[in-house]
């Protein structure tokens, strides 16, 4: 009996097969579709590349030489600042005839 009933269900099964027919497409459906996945590939190429690793380590190596021409443009720039400040207390002490020299000179000739 449980044969017999799983045989119909079997056949049931089978029956319910042949009316199935093979899926139509609209036209040029795949030209389409080809078209829409080339169009995301296209996109995204600009992402794939700058993503590889060989494109991130010459990128962070570019960053990491410009930050250290920039830090040292600094400092260098930081020293002739410096520079310049002491050179301008040396030219006012020019013009004003002031030396370290000429007033401990100036000191002992008062004192005696």
């Amino acid at each position: 009996m449980k044969q017999m009933s799983t045989h119909n269900d079997i056949e049931k099964t089978l029956q319910s097969l042949d009316g199935i027919s093979q899926a139509e497409m609209p036209p040029f459906f795949y030209t389409r579709l080809q078209a829409q996945l080339d169009k995301r590939n296209e996109a995204g190429s600009f992402w794939r590349i700058i993503t590889k690793p060989a494109v991130s380590l010459v990128t962070l190596s570019l960053l990491l030489v410009v930050n250290v021409v920039a830090v040292r443009a600094y400092l260098k720039s930081e020293e002739q600042t410096t520079v310049n400040q002491r050179s301008g207390i040396e030219r006012f002490a020019e013009a004003y005839d002031l030396s370290a020299a000429s007033s401990i000179d100036n000191d002992k000739t008062d004192n005696e």
